[in-house]
């Protein structure tokens, strides 16, 4: 299997590539505006390793929630890999990827990231049959306010003075100390469980997964 994956959804720009099965080359990188780049750095890979993108089974992406011209960029790529190449696309939550990295040993796991104006994306997932579930889709709320729905779990984030304001709002929380970014090496695993389930996203609904308030006007016009 051959899967070439990346996510731009934060600052952190990431590149992977799995060849014959095995995760063969990582990149990541923080960069402001890097997403402009992302071609530049998977052609680079490709050179690197010898690989065309045809050969590739499949394209994986990291759908946000987070940066708007960064989702824009990578789902573009992806959007025109699999119509050149007539090969599907896999998109998985960016918040599943972090969640993903934190281990067997946290049951329950919540997931914040700034959304400005005051408001957290945030979601939360249990460990199942080794296994991350995602308990509901992601939201905005204050952070007050999901932090006193998520009692008992624990947190964790990529952006450090979040954190520190959550610990501030409840020192008796359990956040994870580390920045948790989303990790294309990370992705392309979860997206070797898809593909081998043939969960992949028509093209048709390839979208980023943008988040909005339920007074949002901008989303009311568009649906006016």
């Amino acid at each position: 299997m051959n899967l070439l994956a990346f996510d731009t959804s934060t600052e952190l720009i990431s590149l992977a590539v799995m060849a014959k099965d095995k995760v063969v080359y990582r990149y990541s990188r923080r960069k402001k505006y890097g997403a402009s780049s992302l071609i530049k750095y998977i052609k680079s890979a490709l050179d690197k390793l010898g690989i065309a993108l045809n050969e590739f089974d499949a394209f994986c992406v990291g759908a946000g929630p987070g940066s708007f011209t960064g989702l824009r960029i990578s789902f573009s790529i992806a959007k025109a890999f699999s119509a050149a190449l007539d090969k599907p696309v896999i998109s998985i939550g960016s918040f599943n990827n972090c969640a993903a990295q934190m281990g067997d040993r946290y049951k329950r796991i919540a997931v914040i990231a700034d959304a400005k104006r005051n408001l957290i994306y945030g979601v939360s997932f249990r460990q199942r049959g080794g296994k991350i579930i995602r308990e509901k889709k992601e939201m905005l709320y204050s952070l007050n306010d999901f932090l006193r729905k998520h009692s008992g779990y624990t947190f964790c984030t990529y952006d450090g003075f979040l954190r520190e304001k959550a610990l501030l709002a409840d020192d008796s929380l359990d956040f994870y100390p580390k920045d948790v970014w989303p990790r294309a090496d990370r992705l392309i695993l979860l997206a070797k469980d898809y593909y081998l389930e043939k969960k992949f996203t028509p093209l048709e609904k390839l979208e980023p997964l943008y988040v909005y308030p339920k007074d949002c006007q901008i989303r009311k016009l568009a649906h006016s």
